[in-house]
């Protein structure tokens, strides 16, 4: 199992998801846009993430959501990725989910 978790973190794509997940849940167009990927990529990177049990997802209504499984995995990832090491990085990623987020709400009142 443990491999099966490494080899999954072990392409850039599919780690900048795991730590735009542990921000906050999204949807595969979220994803899309933060991560500067066409759908397809990311529903194939989202796909190896799920099969090596790091998210899980959830439907809303024609949406499907994706999170870290559970607080544990959280935890380990955390402690595993060292992101409290890249906190440049990490407020880079923030923001630009931030912008992401304030651009949506915007468009929904326009």
């Amino acid at each position: 199992m443990n491999s099966t978790i490494f080899k999954a973190l072990g392409n850039e794509t599919r780690l900048k998801i795991v730590e735009t997940l542990m921000i906050k849940e999204h949807n595969v167009t979220d994803l899309t846009s933060i991560s500067n990927k066409d759908q397809t990529t990311v529903s194939r990177h989202l796909s190896t993430l799920l099969n090596a049990g790091i998210i899980g997802q959830k439907r809303i209504g024609r949406n499907i959501f994706y999170r870290i499984i559970n607080t544990k995995m959280k935890e380990w990832l955390e402690s595993t990725i060292d992101i409290k090491g890249k906190d440049v990085e990490k407020n880079e990623l923030r923001n630009k989910i931030q912008d992401f987020l304030n651009k949506q709400r915007v468009e929904e009142y326009e």
